[in-house]
C-alpha cells in the first residue's frame, strides 16, 4: 500500500512538472492561429511626435529604481516630482515595428473586412492577444477569427520583435504617432493581405494600449470607426489618467530588466520588468481566477517596459467627447491597477459617460472575477464573447 502511495505521489509530481514545462515551452512561439490566414510584417515608418525629455539621472542600480517608484507613488507626486522636462520638443524619426495580420479562413457575412487593430499594454508583446498556451481558452485572435473578424496585432516599440530604443526616450507620444500611422496604412489596404482595404477599423487595446487607443480618438476623432478599451477605467473627471496610479509599479515590484536576465542585455537601465512572478501575479491576476501553468506562461512571455512610457501615460489627452463611434470600456472586476481592486464602483462613477459623451453606443462592462490581465483568466472566452457581441451589434 505504501509503495502504491509513493508511486502515486511521484506520478502526480511528474504530471505537475510536465504541465509546467508544457506551458513555458510555448513561450517562444509567435503563433499563427490555424483558423486564420496570417502574415507577419516588418513595418518601417517615419513619424513626428512631440516628445518629453527625461529629466532625472539615469538609473545605475535598483536602489535608484526604488526611489523612482517611491516618488511616483506618493500622493503629491504630481506637484513635487518631475521626471520629465517641462518643455517637450518636436522630433521626426524612423521606427520599425513587427506585426501580424490574420483574416479568417472561413467567411462570415463579410466581417473579414472589419479589422480589429490590437495594441497590448506594458509588460507584454503581441502574444498577449494570441496565446500559444491553451489558445482555445486564452487567445483573443483565435476567438475573433472564429467570429469572422480580421485582426492586426503588433509589438509596440521597444518590445518583442520591434525596434529597441532607449527606455529614457520611448514614450507615449511616439507610440501614439506610430499607432496613428499604422491605422492609416491598414486603412489604405497595406498589410491586410487578400482582404484589401477594410470596411471598418476598430481599435482594441489593453491597459497602456487602451490609453493609446483612447488618445487616438481624442486626437483624431474620424480616424477609426470604433474602439474596445480593455483593462482601463476612468475614476477622476479632472485627471482621467490618474487611475493608472504610480503605485502600479510598486505592485509589480519593478526592477531594472537588464540586471535580471542576460536576454535583456540589449535594453538600457530605463527598461523595467516585473520583480518576479509574484509581482506579475499581484498586478495582473486575481485568485481563484487563474492557474499556475498559465501564470508561468505569462511570465515567460513578459516583456520589459520603458520607465518613460509609464510616466507618459499621465500626459495623454483622453477627453474623447467628440468621438461619435461606438465605444466599449471594460475591465476585470478585481483590477488592482486601474480600480484599486474593485471596479464596479469605479465604473459607476459617471466619468466614462462624460469622456465619451458623443458615442453612439457606449458599453461599460465589468468582467466577473478577473484581474487586470483578463486574457489569462479562467473565463477569458466569456469576456471575448462580450466584445464580439458588441462588435456584432455595431458593425
Amino acid at each position: 500500500m505504501a509503495a502504491l502511495l509513493v508511486v502515486a505521489v511521484l506520478a502526480a509530481i511528474s504530471h505537475s512538472e510536465a504541465v509546467k514545462a508544457n506551458s513555458v515551452s510555448f513561450a517562444s512561439e509567435y503563433r499563427h492561429p490555424p483558423n486564420g490566414i496570417c502574415v507577419d510584417y516588418t513595418i518601417k515608418q517615419d513619424v513626428t511626435s512631440t516628445n518629453y525629455i527625461w529629466d532625472l539621472e539615469k538609473f545605475t542600480s535598483n536602489f535608484d529604481t526604488i526611489e523612482f517608484l517611491t516618488e511616483l507613488a506618493r500622493k503629491d507626486s504630481k506637484t513635487v516630482y518631475h521626471p520629465v522636462s517641462s518643455n517637450p520638443k518636436n522630433e521626426t524619426k524612423t521606427y520599425e515595428v513587427s506585426a501580424t495580420f490574420c483574416s479568417p479562413k472561413k467567411a462570415n457575412y463579410g466581417k473579414d473586412k472589419i479589422v480589429l487593430l490590437a495594441t497590448h499594454g506594458l509588460g507584454y508583446d503581441r502574444r498577449y492577444w494570441a496565446s500559444a498556451w491553451k489558445p482555445k481558452d486564452y487567445s483573443f485572435v483565435d476567438f475573433a477569427l472564429d467570429k469572422g473578424y480580421s485582426v492586426f496585432f503588433y509589438d509596440r516599440l521597444g518590445v518583442g520583435k520591434s525596434q529597441i530604443v532607449s527606455g529614457y526616450v520611448n514614450q507615449g507620444s511616439i507610440q501614439l504617432a506610430l499607432l496613428e500611422r499604422l491605422v492609416e496604412l491598414v486603412r489604405a489596404g497595406k498589410y491586410t493581405g487578400s482582404i484589401g482595404k477594410p470596411k471598418n477599423i476598430v481599435l482594441v487595446g489593453h491597459s497602456f494600449g487602451s490609453f493609446l487607443s483612447n488618445a487616438v480618438i481624442s486626437d483624431q476623432r474620424n480616424l477609426v470607426d470604433g474602439v474596445v478599451l480593455t483593462g482601463i477605467a476612468y475614476a477622476n473627471a479632472t485627471d482621467l489618467a490618474t487611475a493608472d496610479s504610480g503605485w502600479g509599479l510598486e505592485a509589480f515590484a519593478a526592477r531594472i530588466a537588464k540586471f535580471q536576465d542576460k536576454k535583456w542585455s540589449n535594453r538600457d537601465t530605463g527598461y523595467l520588468n516585473f520583480g518576479d512572478i509574484y509581482g506579475h501575479v499581484n498586478g495582473f491576476f486575481k485568485a481563484p481566477n487563474y492557474d499556475i501553468p498559465t501564470v508561468e506562461y505569462a511570465q515567460a512571455i513578459a516583456q520589459p517596459f520603458a520607465a518613460l512610457e509609464f510616466v507618459s501615460t499621465k500626459l495623454f489627452n483622453l477627453n474623447a467627447s467628440a468621438f461619435k463611434g461606438p465605444v466599449m470600456v471594460t475591465a476585470g472586476e478585481n483590477d488592482l491597477l486601474l480600480c484599486g481592486g474593485e471596479c464596479k464602483s469605479t465604473f459607476s462613477s459617471g466619468v466614462a459617460e462624460q469622456t465619451f459623451k458623443s458615442s453612439k453606443d457606449l458599453n461599460l462592462y465589468v468582467h466577473p472575477g478577473a484581474g487586470h490581465g483578463v486574457n489569462f483568466g479562467f473565463n477569458a472566452t466569456v469576456f471575448y464573447g462580450k466584445i464580439t457581441a458588441f462588435l456584432d451589434k455595431n458593425f
